[in-house]
């Protein structure tokens, strides 16, 4: 029973990861193109 909990607790981690990779990546991106303009403005 161990092992497959492990297994699904990495799972369950990798899903997650892989989540917030993809839906933080894009704000991440917009939020350093917005600096980066703000930056060359000044």
């Amino acid at each position: 029973m161990p092992h497959m909990t492990h297994n699904y607790m990495l799972g369950l981690i990798a899903l997650v990861v892989s989540f917030a990779l993809t839906f933080y990546a894009p704000i991440a991106y917009f939020w350093f193109k917005t600096h980066k303009s703000r930056k060359q403005n000044k």
